[in-house]
């Protein structure tokens, strides 16, 4: 039995990315991995597993908020680095940023793996060969940049491995204080709740958010959610749109949308690409094919509409969707149920945690 020991987001230690780590724990141990959590980085029983893996978001208020980056820090977190790689098997950082980018890679020399909910097919951008571009791919532009990374040394591009993304985060409905449950709360108890694709509708799309005032430098980010926005005007459609809404007024309207737009946000990946599936609408969404990522639901054509970065076609890719929706919406059903499959599948989870974080394997 290996030991895989987790130093785990404090903040979101109930309900949030390392969710399958506890839903599939059993699953783990019959696998020959046991894995233990732990939420202090002062604790001695970090030192001496098999694996360690260090969420980077436990350093938040650290070395990995670039704002607050410097030297001291630096040299605080990669001191630790050396003193717990001595003690452990494999030492493993899971970056937990938005994007397939990364700020992370200064410490890369120092650990075993360097793992990420996606990575690009092309990893050279990520090395010293490249330096300048910006951490987010699709803003790669001088008009758009908005934050430089500083680049991966080149040998050590094979330690840049997969982990999971937020498809296996927790997306059934808790309350506030009832979000403690979500690790310990049995499936089969209280499910994750689908709607029926061909579940009357009444609303072409729904969609909430705010319009920057500019789409250059930090506003990239934005600038697709903006773009969104302002084809609003243009569309004669049925939206749920304005200001931000509740979370059960946000699921209500997204179960009973025919189709969603999920843009990029600070990461391509949003919690929304999966909560447009369990919701059974069209997903459409920026093309996602540069990217590596599992579980990989993000199939064109088939269980999403991909558009091009610049959405360009975005009027007239939602308007067809709406004209031709019966013979369309087996897209939001295939996607629902690939979707469902994957998360029904412990064991494919198991069998790709075990290849990643020993990198023997690339999905």
């Amino acid at each position: 039995m290996k030991v895989l020991k987790i130093l785990d987001w404090p903040a979101k230690r109930y309900y949030g990315e390392t969710h399958p780590l506890y839903k599939w724990r059993s699953l783990l141990i019959e696998n020959d991995i046991k894995v233990e959590f732990y939420f202090d980085i002062n604790d001695k029983r970090l030192y001496g597993g098999d694996y360690l893996m260090l969420h980077s978001r436990y350093f938040e208020y650290g070395w990995q908020n670039i704002k607050l980056r410097d030297t001291h820090n630096q040299a605080e977190l990669f001191t630790f680095l050396k003193r717990v790689k001595r003690y452990t098997g494999r030492l493993i950082w899971f970056d937990a940023a938005d994007s397939s980018g990364s700020q992370d890679f200064p410490l890369i020399p120092y650990v075993d793996v360097f793992l990420k909910k996606q990575i690009l097919k092309d990893k050279n951008y990520y090395t010293s060969a490249n330096q300048g571009n910006d951490l987010r791919i699709w803003l790669n532009k001088k008009e758009h940049q908005s934050s430089v990374f500083e680049a991966c040394p080149v040998n050590q591009l094979p330690k840049i491995g997969l982990a999971w993304n937020l498809a296996y985060n927790d997306y059934r409905y808790f309350g506030f204080k009832m979000s403690r449950l979500s690790n310990y709360l049995n499936y089969q108890i209280y499910p994750l709740k689908y709607s029926p694709v061909i579940s009357e509708r009444k609303y072409d799309l729904a969609f909430h958010g705010t319009i920057h005032a500019t789409d250059t430098g930090q506003k990239g980010v934005f600038a697709q959610r903006t773009h969104l926005l302002n084809s609003f005007k243009e569309l004669e459609l049925n939206i749920a749109t304005g200001v931000n809404v509740s979370k059960k007024q946000y699921w209500k309207e997204l179960r009973a949308s025919k189709i969603s737009v999920s843009p990029y946000g600070w990461g391509e990946i949003c919690y929304r690409d999966f909560e447009s599936m369990i919701s059974g609408s069209i997903l459409v969404k920026p093309s996602m094919d540069h990217l590596q990522t599992f579980p990989n639901v993000f199939l064109p054509g088939q269980t999403y509409v991909p558009l091009s970065w610049e959405m360009t076609e975005l009027k007239q890719v939602l308007e067809y969707l709406i004209d031709n929706y019966k013979s369309l919406r087996h897209i939001g059903q295939c996607g629902q149920e690939y979707y469902q499959r994957m998360m029904l599948d412990g064991q494919g989870f198991v069998e790709a945690l075990k290849r990643n974080i020993d990198l023997t394997d690339s999905l």
